[in-house]
């Protein structure tokens, strides 16, 4: 029994890892359960308060996971798409390349991408 739980606990923990992305390329957990329109409105919200786009990094490549520089300027997510979407709300934001990236601030990494 010990052993299947195990065995449980891994397959559950790999799935959660690489098996979980929404059709998005965004981890499951926080795509899954937002509409076109939520996406739609995260963009509009957070794209309104970006003054202008950070600059590429030398050799960084956007990707769900990956941790952000320490030379791109994050913001936190605006309190309108926050009131509007609030699964967001613990969440800083980069526009890059046409791309609204959503990091958690803590670690820098990409929680999710959203293109327009």
């Amino acid at each position: 029994m010990k052993r299947f739980r195990h065995l449980l606990i891994g397959l559950l923990i790999g799935f959660g890892a690489s098996g979980a992305m929404a059709s998005s390329g965004g981890p499951a957990w926080i795509t899954d359960g937002l509409t076109v329109a939520q996406r739609d409105q995260i963009w509009q919200g957070a794209s309104r308060q970006v003054t202008n786009e950070s600059p590429l990094p030398a050799g960084f490549k956007a990707d769900i996971g990956e941790a952000v520089p320490a030379s791109m300027k994050l913001q936190p997510m605006p309190k309108d798409v926050s009131d509007q979407v609030p699964v967001v709300k613990s969440y800083d934001f980069a526009m890059l390349e046409g791309q609204l990236l959503i990091v958690d601030p803590g670690s820098r990494k990409i929680i999710d991408i959203i293109s327009k």
